[in-house]
């Protein structure tokens, strides 16, 4: 099984985004800045294996 996002869904997640900008600028902001946060601390949140 890969680990690797799925580019699709990226898309289809900036689709959404911009869709929800133009009537709900307040909710799209707020999911933007979740998915920059998560994306961002991804690499804290990954279990460190000692060999």
């Amino acid at each position: 099984m890969s680990s690797k996002f799925p580019t699709w869904l990226l898309g289809l997640f900036l689709i959404i985004t911009v869709t929800l900008t133009t009537q709900y600028f307040n909710v799209a902001m707020m999911g933007l800045t979740v998915f920059v946060l998560a994306y961002l601390t991804k690499g804290m949140r990954k279990t460190k294996k000692n060999f």
